[in-house]
């Protein structure tokens, strides 16, 4: 039976050498070793422990949850309820595990406030924290409200607000660039993540004067030409991106050219790189983003 197994998982891999090249190339490219998923234990966020699971099997990363309770704990309950986050992680673990393989390394820690969250950033070396989306008005959710919003203001590492099916994969990202040398940064790791996805890079001027005709803009958005060609190909030459990747650039409130984008484009992944359009983009935009939503550091301290 052993025998027949492995015969069956060799010629699934046979089949598709292709796709696991792929994945390889993107191990390389990224050093993205260890993902740590937030969860309270809701929905959204176990959804989003899955999210972190899809994507640490594909780049070869150990996943990590953490938890810390929603709610004040009195003294004399902090025991009982860690014996109960501690059968809850196990059991996230054994989900994962099931699905995604017993390969997959996943470890977890409880804490008591949601502030530990960064010396375990620190401790575990992380290179993503995968959370999930804002969930209840009131506030009273930790971890898909305050915490959210907090993490993406200073948050050391890439964060991901997951809204989507955990494993269905990305297959058209939304960057927004300013062709500086965070956002460079940021393109590999959206390869590692996502290698079958095409990126379109997306420049958003706040208050500029638009120099185009209007009947030579697309999508009627008014593109500025702030950046000359040569410029777009020595970004995409350092970024590792290829001459068909789309850079364009728009005019206007963040939000709503990002969610236009979104729906023009069937976009499932928004990244917000570099150093705009950071000022307005906090709020109801994180609470309820119009797929799913990556923060780089650089644009997490601009919307401070």
């Amino acid at each position: 039976m052993r025998s027949s197994a492995l015969d069956l998982a060799q010629g699934v891999v046979a089949q598709d050498r292709g796709t696991l090249a792929r994945i390889e190339i993107s191990r390389q490219v990224s050093p993205m070793r260890t993902i740590i998923a937030a969860t309270d234990f809701s929905k959204a966020s176990n959804q989003a422990v899955l999210k972190g699971a899809a994507i640490a099997a594909r780049t070869g990363a150990r996943l990590h949850i953490f938890h810390a309770a929603s709610f004040r704990i009195e003294p004399d309950q902090a025991e009982h309820f860690a014996a109960l986050a501690e059968g809850y992680i196990d059991t996230l673990r054994a989900r994962v595990q099931c699905r995604f393989g017993p390969a997959l390394e996943v470890s977890g820690t409880d804490s008591a406030a949601w502030q530990d969250i960064y010396p375990v950033l620190e401790r575990q070396k992380a290179d993503l924290l995968v959370v999930g989306q804002h969930v209840h008005p009131n506030g009273l959710d930790m971890f898909n409200g305050t915490f959210v919003e907090r993490l993406a203001t200073d948050c050391p590492v890439p964060v991901l607000v997951s809204v989507s099916d955990p494993e269905t994969p990305y297959r058209r990202i939304l960057a927004t660039v300013d062709l500086g040398p965070a956002s460079e940064r940021a393109m590999p790791v959206l390869q590692a993540i996502a290698p079958d996805s095409k990126i379109d890079l997306m420049q958003i001027e706040r208050a500029r004067s638009l120099v185009s005709h209007p009947c030579d803009e697309p999508h009627g958005l008014g593109v500025a030409p702030t950046y000359s060609a040569h410029a777009a190909a020595r970004f995409r030459d350092r970024a590792g991106l290829g001459a068909e990747t789309e850079l364009f650039i728009v005019e206007g409130d963040p939000r709503l050219r990002i969610r236009q984008e979104v729906s023009a484009r069937s976009i499932d992944l928004v990244a917000l790189t570099g150093a705009e359009p950071m000022g307005g983009l906090k709020d109801d935009f994180l609470r309820t983003p119009p797929c799913d939503l990556m923060v780089f550091p650089a644009g997490a301290r601009q919307s401070a």
